[in-house]
């Protein structure tokens, strides 16, 4: 199928504009589940894009730093209306769970760790039919699959943030040399390279850095240090996050629990717990850390709120520059067919991510479900949970509203 522009009118861009904002309110279960849902309603209902299109940006935006989810729908809008519509895009995809998660922020007490109880066995169920369904995505090729099973493996046995880009390159490098993808010539316009959004990128990376840095040692006497100290971090997480939100909760927990102490391994946990029930990207998460690290320090209400704002501006920033910079590159790159077949072991090996995801996930599950005195309701709502994924006639997020039901109601029967 041969590449044409793909430029959309304004009626269609308020179309999808509306899609994108449907899907920032309703994908919910992370990355593992939105890119099935980005198929199902901008492929299949909407027709805005071809699949190949779809998995084709995925693969880009998974070798680039940041939410690959969020930069996956930033890179459609580009292509689709240019800047301001991926802008818009970022926007409406990003803001319905930002803003559930913010007020959730402000109010912790809400839901208590106890309310969440179930929701690690309907998390699990996600992962699993996550990877049931992104298996069927992958392009039909002995080496694609191996990729996959190989990277899924070695996600699970080494469990080593690092293990991501390197597992990348490698399926990358396999696919280029072994698959057996057809060339298709690229015949879209590349577009202009945008420097001065890469300029940028450094230049916040270096003066946010070089001033987090001088005031680090001041952090506890200069009021104005936490919160640009917080965006340092919090933008430095953003830059340097490969491998989507595993990644981000691995880095997070390192800097704010163990580093600098900044939240409590319950209130870690308790927003990790929050965020797989919200709607859109993983990366809220870090409006949650935020926020609570300046409550912590005892700002105040207006110093959750500028905490909350941090997060959202910090941890997605990074990422969209790139986007920016580095989408009419990957539109030259296409051209060559080297290239076009290593986009097939990206996304295979990012498939295979995911499966390390679930056998992680599911075996802590399983190991600690028998000591549980839940342990037949957990099991009951992991096996309910997959059967309604599987059998697609309930939707998502009325299963994550069940599992916060469940888990209200055995708290408040003191069960």
């Amino acid at each position: 199928m041969q590449h044409q522009d793909t430029k959309i009118g304004k009626l269609r861009r308020w179309q999808f504009l509306k899609s994108v904002f449907w899907l920032g309110c309703t994908a919910f279960g992370g990355p593992q589940m939105h890119l099935p849902l980005f198929k199902k309603r901008l492929v299949d209902e909407k027709r805005f894009i071809d699949k190949d299109t779809l998995l084709d940006i995925n693969a880009f935006c998974s070798i680039l730093p940041g939410p690959s989810t969020t930069q996956t729908i930033t890179a459609l809008g580009f292509k689709l209306g240019g800047p301001r519509l991926a802008f818009l895009s970022l926007l409406a995809w990003v803001f319905p769970g930002a803003i559930i998660m913010c007020a959730l922020t402000l109010s912790p007490s809400f839901l208590a760790q106890g309310h969440l109880r179930f929701l690690e066995p309907m998390v699990a169920s996600f992962l699993m039919f996550a990877v049931i369904s992104m298996i069927q995505m992958i392009r039909p090729d002995k080496i694609n699959y191996l990729i996959f099973v190989i990277s899924g493996l070695a996600g699970y046995l080494i469990q080593n943030p690092l293990i991501f880009p390197f597992g990348v390159l490698i399926g990358a490098v396999l696919s280029s040399n072994f698959g057996n993808r057809p060339y298709t010539p690229n015949t879209e316009p590349f577009g202009k390279i945008r420097w001065a959004n890469f300029s940028l990128y450094i230049v916040i990376f270096l003066l946010i850095g070089g001033t987090g840095l001088l005031l680090a040692a001041n952090e506890n006497t200069l009021g104005i240090s936490k919160p640009i100290i917080l965006f340092e971090n919090t933008y430095r997480m953003g830059s340097l996050s490969f491998g989507g939100g595993n990644m981000l909760s691995a880095m997070a927990m390192e800097h704010f629990v163990q580093y600098k102490q900044q939240l409590s391994m319950h209130e870690f946990n308790t927003g990790l717990g929050i965020v797989q029930g919200l709607p859109g990207p993983n990366f809220n998460f870090a409006i949650y850390l935020n926020g609570i690290a300046l409550r912590n320090a005892e700002f105040g209400l207006n110093g959750q709120m500028l905490g909350c704002i941090i997060g959202l501006v910090g941890i997605f920033l990074p990422g969209t520059l790139l986007v920016f910079f580095a989408f009419p590159i990957w539109k030259k790159l296409q051209t060559y067919p080297i290239v076009q077949r290593s986009l097939d072991g990206i996304f295979s090996a990012s498939v295979g991510f995911i499966l390390s995801a679930a056998l992680i996930l599911n075996h802590h599950f399983w190991k600690n479900v028998s000591a549980s005195h839940h342990s037949a309701t957990s099991i009951v709502v992991f096996g309910m949970s997959l059967i309604l994924l599987i059998s697609k006639k309930v939707p998502a997020p009325l299963i994550v509203l069940g599992t916060v039901i469940a888990g209200f109601a055995y708290t408040r029967l003191g069960l």
